[in-house]
């Protein structure tokens, strides 16, 4: 019987599959809440820069957005059995030690990265993460699974927004190190 038990364990570990997923896009968003007319003032793209700030402030916002595409081989999302969201150390615009708190979101929906601005990206869902750190500190793993499990065709978009200070990391151009970790049955 233990035999038997310790063979079938073995098998259904035997069969999980690991995965290191490299960010496939990103883009930094600015936008303010004053209105010049019926848009806002600010609502830009910032592509093609090497860092993306994220930040909520009292008037003007930043926000970075990243995808992920998964492997072709992960068909069902419901064989995901964890997602890990791994972030660079982030490059910090306010100074060492500077405190920030992150928050991470799903995307409903897709985005083209270059020309995507506040007012066309996609709505983001309720967070599915949150943390406190401060820039000299790596970030924590993020456990994102239940985004990567309702990710649709295959791709996991992510709304990152910062409150406290502003957080700034590495974009895919600057060499960002952001992955995902999935693992599935």
């Amino acid at each position: 019987m233990k035999l038997s038990f310790a063979i079938s364990a073995f098998a259904a570990a035997a069969s999980a599959m690991n995965y290191m997923v490299p960010l496939s896009k990103d883009a930094g968003l600015v936008y303010t809440n004053m209105m010049c007319g019926t848009t806002p003032c600010s609502d830009t793209n910032l592509s093609n820069q090497s860092t993306y700030t994220a930040f909520l402030g009292n008037r003007d916002f930043r926000r970075i957005l990243m995808s992920y595409t998964l492997p072709s081989d992960v068909t069902d999302m419901s064989s995901i059995e964890s997602c890990t969201l791994m972030l660079p150390q982030p490059v910090s615009t306010t100074g060492t030690g500077s405190f920030y708190s992150l928050s991470i979101s799903p995307l409903t929906g897709d985005y083209d990265a270059s020309t995507v601005t506040p007012r066309t990206a996609p709505p983001s869902s309720p967070s599915v993460a949150q943390f406190s750190s401060t820039d000299n500190l790596m970030p924590p793993t993020i456990d994102i699974t239940s985004a990567c499990k309702a990710a649709v065709g295959g791709n996991v978009g992510l709304m990152l927004d910062s409150y406290g200070g502003p957080v700034t990391f590495p974009t895919k151009l600057g060499g960002s190190t952001a992955h995902l970790m999935v693992t599935t049955k």
